[in-house]
């Protein structure tokens, strides 16, 4: 394994072209100094754009290029600060883009509450103006807020200290990224390598046991010399979210958290219920990695070892390009098309250097192409992330070329759904096209695995940020043994007896980033259930349904993620799309079990 390269040493070809953004950095400055004048442009019409229709669209106008401007420089200067978090000029811009990104927050504060405070009678008048057609939706919606929504002067103070509420996750990221070191780890050619957050998956997979235990333990050793910190960063997140929904009269901060979505609290609980109900078809494909991997005990470390001998066969990134290509173009030529052009067009940043954020994802904005950072390795499950990472891209780019900037932008709800249908089209490829059994077994525990790690562990982190939620909601301290405790007793229930919990495993929700987007996860295991039944459709080519999925990917956020869905039939309400999903999971153990055993 070679050492991580620096930045500096990434060929240009492997890392993603940002000057869609800006050509350059004066580009990025004079975009700068224009927002500034839009931030004082809009804080001379407090008072008097609800004055008349023609004040109140001027007003949502100049709102409107102040947001593209601002999302687009802020976009830019987050991607440039994740090439490399330890860049002192990426830092500053970093910073200082945030620092004008809450100055136009805070007076920007008072357009929403003071349309909440006007005649409700007038505004609906208002919107009767073909001008305002674009904006039509975003309005209602707000009038929905009008019983959550504080004074102007409440929500320009609150706006003040967005920077402040935002710092918990900005430290956290700083603790794992970082600082945190973790040591070395000898690797199976008895090299050692320095542990890293985006080197961990390559570890934790190895064919040695050795080598995935002192990963596991190294890793976890590491997060638990910063345990209190990182506990102290997340109960300030927890904490927020309890005040603010009280503040805002929500029930509870998850009902806040839902209330964007027109989505009710029940669904979020069904979706733990209907999980924990088929618990035991997890386990058997837990008992059965036991019986393959040949070990008395099963334990935590041993979870994403290889259980066929191809598993360790690495890719490089040109065959990776292409079997993504080959596994999509089922969804037809302008998909395709679309995928060309962003290898081509270097919409992604592929690999790891020194300082990168770990991970992976899609970003952009309405005036730029989506951009992917990855971190490729080379084994299978990075080439299904590339896969998942174009289904977010060309989702994204489906919904800007397809609506007004107002209405571009899906909700979360609805992001997790096409990055897992194209996970999915691309292990079915290989199943049915692969002559090699061992192969074939190698796709199959992918996909067994992706529904061990999206509907069952996503669901397992639901029920830790839900109960963590309550805890406080019910006056309780959010301690760190309190928090690690609940996190190991969760990890026993989900893992089952014959899996061995090992006393590490406390510490592991302190890496998990998305505990600082509250409530976000639970969407992954919604997301990869509706995904189930579209690519079931796609596969068996029920008629019209491929068209329909395409339309469907071009509504951005026209309406409400439950009557998008409508658009594809589905009902998840009711939980038998999420039974279902399951089910599948159950039919690909079987034919796991089934391929195994051939001789």
């Amino acid at each position: 394994m070679k050492p991580i390269q620096s930045r500096e040493e990434v060929k240009e070809e492997d890392t993603w072209d940002l000057s869609d953004f800006y050509p350059n950095e004066n580009a990025y400055l004079k975009d700068v100094e224009e927002i500034k004048n839009l931030i004082q442009k809009i804080k001379k019409m407090k008072g008097t754009f609800l004055e008349n229709v023609d004040t109140f669209l001027a007003c949502l106008t100049c709102n409107t290029t102040l947001n593209r401007k601002l999302g687009k420089a802020y976009i830019y200067a987050n991607l440039k600060f994740d090439e490399d978090q330890g860049n002192a000029k990426s830092q500053e811009r970093k910073g200082k883009i945030e620092l004008l990104q809450n100055e136009a927050v805070q007076e920007t504060a008072f357009i929403r509450p003071s349309i909440l405070e006007a005649d409700e009678k007038t505004i609906r008048t208002y919107l009767k103006d073909e001008r305002l057609q674009d904006y039509r939706h975003t309005i209602l919606d707000l009038l929905r807020y009008k019983d959550h929504t504080l004074s102007s002067q409440e929500e320009k103070l609150l706006a003040s200290f967005r920077n402040v509420f935002k710092s918990h996750d900005k430290t956290a990221s700083y603790v794992r990224n970082v600082d945190l070191t973790f040591g070395k780890v000898t690797n199976e050619e008895g090299e050692e390598i320095e542990l890293t957050n985006s080197n961990y998956a390559k570890f934790i997979a190895s064919n040695s046991r050795k080598v995935r235990k002192d990963a596991f333990e190294t890793l976890h050793k590491g997060y638990a010399s910063v345990k209190n910190t990182l506990s102290s960063t997340y109960e300030a997140v927890v904490e927020q979210d309890v005040i603010n929904a009280k503040v805002r009269g929500y029930q509870d901060s998850l009902s806040m958290y839902l209330y964007e979505d027109k989505i009710d609290g029940a669904l979020y609980e069904k979706l733990i219920q209907k999980v924990k109900s088929k618990l035991p078809s997890l386990f058997r494909y837990f008992s059965l990695k036991k019986e393959i991997l040949g070990v008395d005990q099963l334990h935590l470390y041993d979870l994403y070892a290889p259980l066929v001998e191809e598993s360790t066969k690495t890719y490089t990134f040109q065959e990776a390009q292409e079997m993504v290509l080959s596994a999509l173009s089922i969804l037809g030529d302008d998909y395709e098309s679309l995928l060309k052009r962003a290898f081509k067009e270097r919409w992604i940043d592929k690999y790891p250097n020194q300082g990168k954020r770990g991970g992976a994802y899609s970003w952009g904005c309405y005036d730029s192409n989506p951009h992917v950072l990855l971190n490729f390795n080379g084994t299978m499950e990075s080439i299904s992330t590339i896969a998942h990472e174009l289904g977010h891209s060309l989702h994204s780019y489906y919904s800007i070329h397809n609506n007004c900037y107002q209405d571009h932008n899906y909700v979360i709800f609805l992001a997790e759904i096409a990055s897992t249908v194209n996970e999915m089209l691309f292990y079915n490829y290989f199943l049915k096209h692969s002559k090699d059994r061992k192969e074939k077994l190698l796709v199959l525990n992918e996909m067994l695995d992706l529904f061990k790690a999206t509907i069952y562990r996503q669901t397992m982190f639901a029920e830790f940020e839900l109960k963590a939620h309550k805890l406080r909601e019910e006056g309780s301290a959010l301690t760190q043994d309190a928090l690690s405790q609940m996190y190991y007793a969760l990890n026993q229930e989900y893992f089952g007896s014959d899996v061995v919990v090992d006393d590490e495993i406390r510490y592991e929700w302190l890496r998990i980033p998305h505990f600082y987007t509250p409530f976000y996860v639970y969407q992954y295991a919604t997301g990869l259930s509706v995904a189930c039944y579209i690519v079931k459709n796609i596969l068996e080519e029920k008629e019209g349904f491929k068209e329909k999925y395409l339309e469907f990917l071009k509504t951005g956020g026209r309406d409400y993620p439950l009557a998008l869905l409508k658009m594809i039939d589905v009902d998840i309400v009711n939980g038998t799309v999420i039974e279902d999903a399951i089910s599948y999971m159950e039919e690909l153990l079987e034919e796991f079990e089934k391929t195994y055993n051939e001789k």
